[in-house]
């Protein structure tokens, strides 16, 4: 590149200094500037501890298992019943914790689903 070339080139690009001998130009040094929030911001309080929360477990006796987000998604009229029933007073995620599980069975009749509802 000729001179002329470079001070054609600085001309168009100010941001542009001389570092070394061979008259190439760098940019300067520039410091990294992150703009990602920290990971914490707008902690929310929890409504109650977890460790008051009710455990409830659905285990599902069957002989062709369904997709686990299948089964946890059929649970969900029985969960709204045991809390209409006063079994548990709500049903989020601050007042229960929940748990699915599907076991094999090899005939229809052992088809069955098992509720344990564990209280703190």
């Amino acid at each position: 590149m000729t001179q002329e070339e470079l001070d054609a080139l600085l001309k168009r690009n100010p941001q542009v200094s001389a570092v070394d001998d061979n008259h190439r130009r760098q940019l300067p040094d520039t410091q990294l500037e992150l703009n990602t929030p920290a990971a914490l911001v707008g902690m929310e309080e929890r409504e109650r501890p977890s460790t008051d929360r009710i455990a409830v477990r659905f285990v599902g006796y069957r002989v062709k298992t369904l997709d686990p987000d299948n089964f946890a998604g059929s649970v969900k009229d029985l969960l709204d019943g045991l809390r209409h029933a006063g079994l548990i007073p709500e049903d989020t995620a601050s007042a229960i914790t929940l748990e699915t599980e599907q076991i094999k069975v090899s005939k229809y009749k052992e088809e069955k689903t098992r509720i344990v509802i564990s209280y703190p």
